[in-house]
């Protein structure tokens, strides 16, 4: 599915402001988010009609899950998870899994650099097995190091930015 230029643009620039903001201050507001939600809405009402109001309201939707559910367990910021719908508001759900899974990606490898420079790679790693192995989770918290990884942050703005723009890249070269 393609997305129309006028949204297209407004998601990357909405990635650009949210990337900058986040760097600065650790925070992406609620009004980059929320403005960029309603251009979603809107712009699928006139691009699609209703039919594409509500693929924007099932992208937004279904790219917060994964986050939403990050933010819950504490290893995400609530601004992040915003900005995240409001690009899959704005780019469709295909496109906005597919931003979603590379921000991932970038925010990962970004979060691996970090403990790689801190000296604290089993920390980390024990970090992310907590939030993936339920199972194993409260064993792994009960454990020292896994305090000191928890509070290990990043700012998440960029990788979102990064995995909108190679999105585009991606679909532009094939």
């Amino acid at each position: 599915m393609t997305v129309a230029w006028p949204l297209a643009a407004i998601g990357i620039s909405i990635a650009v402001v949210g990337a900058v903001v986040d760097v600065r201050t650790g925070k992406i507001p609620n009004i980059l988010t929320v403005l960029g939600m309603t251009a979603g809405l809107v712009g699928g009402a006139v691009f699609g009609g209703l039919e594409g109001a509500m693929m924007a309201i099932v992208g937004g939707l279904a790219v917060s899950i994964v986050p939403l559910l990050l933010f819950r367990a504490g290893a995400m910021g609530g601004g992040d998870v915003k900005l995240l719908a409001a690009l899959g508001a704005l780019l469709g759900l295909e496109m906005g899994l597919e931003l979603e899974t590379l921000a991932f990606f970038t925010g990962s490898a970004q979060g691996v650099f970090v403990w790689i420079r801190q000296g604290r790679m089993k920390a980390g790693l024990c970090a992310v097995a907590s939030l993936a192995l339920p199972f194993a989770g409260a064993r792994l918290r009960r454990r020292q190091e896994i305090g000191s990884a928890s509070r290990t942050s990043i700012r998440f703005g960029p990788a979102i930015l990064v995995g909108t723009v190679a999105a585009f890249a991606l679909r532009a070269v094939g």
